[in-house]
């Protein structure tokens, strides 16, 4: 991930976020705060962060943020977007038994 900085040294044990915090990250990042001042707040992986985004961890707390969103800051509410994160980029694995693999040995 370019422009992030991370040092597994300040990392605590990778836990999951509870849905709370979850909560709390979809704000910060409609409120416009970057990857890296979560990851100092938090003390957690990027892609934990990633994780509540692409709603693969804590699914339902997008919309009770947004609810939330919407009470605590209306004049914001109008101007963010509330869908989830979309990757750019598809990592692609293939099975690590592949008959093709042998081909190449051979």
């Amino acid at each position: 991930m370019a422009g992030i900085s991370f040092n597994p040294k300040k990392v605590k044990r990778m836990a999951y976020f509870s849905d709370p915090q979850a909560k709390d990250i979809w704000k910060a990042r409609w409120l416009g705060e970057g990857v890296q001042a979560l990851v100092e707040r938090y003390r957690q992986s990027p892609f934990r962060f990633y994780e509540v985004w692409t709603e693969e961890r804590n699914q339902g707390t997008r919309l009770k943020a947004l609810e939330e969103f919407k009470r605590e800051h209306p004049d914001k509410a109008g101007n963010i977007d509330p869908s989830p994160h979309k990757p750019k980029r598809r990592v692609t694995t293939r099975a690590i038994n592949d008959d093709r693999q042998q081909e190449l040995i051979l």
